[in-house]
């Protein structure tokens, strides 16, 4: 169902590629937009069990999206540097293809809220991180994320290093 990679040589493991998406705080959320239009932009996103969460408004173009089609891609880029002499990158990333859900359950909206917040601000405050979420509770949604395929891969000056 989902292509292999072509460059096997440079293909993360399935442990090293989880890292990274448990490591990352931002991904490129791709999505079926209007019109049979490309949507992809950037969400702050945590991982948790398994599965990818992030919060949304709870109208407009990324809600819409996801009801019509709840086919996902993302990536993740944990490294990302030029040589310019060499006319290459240094990088990891990792794509995930997944379905998406739009969570319901005001518990477990308000509880993910509170662990992307804690991961996304880590020496804000606990009282302050409750207040904003029980603040922006009836505008926000929460997507989850169910990966069916994972696939991390690294440029060549990661592989020649791992291959010493």
């Amino acid at each position: 169902m989902f292509r292999s990679m072509r460059r096997k040589k440079q293909q993360l493991s399935e442990k090293e590629a989880v890292e990274i998406l448990k490591n990352s705080t931002t991904c490129t959320l791709a999505l079926s937009g209007d019109d049979g239009y490309a949507y992809s932009l950037p969400v702050n996103y945590v991982y948790i069990d398994g599965n990818i969460y992030f919060h949304c408004a709870k109208q407009g173009h990324k809600i819409d999206s996801i009801k019509r089609n709840n086919k996902i891609s993302l990536s993740v880029i944990e490294h990302d540097e030029i040589i310019s002499e060499k006319f290459t990158d240094k990088f990891k990333s990792v794509i995930v293809f997944g379905q998406a859900q739009i969570i319901e359950d005001e518990d477990k909206i308000k509880s993910i809220c509170i662990v992307l917040a804690k991961r996304l601000c880590p020496g804000e405050d606990m009282q302050k991180i409750l207040e904003e979420t029980e603040k922006a509770k009836n505008l926000t949604s929460v997507v989850k994320i169910i990966p069916r395929h994972i696939t991390g891969k690294e440029g060549l000056e990661f592989y020649k290093l791992r291959s010493k």
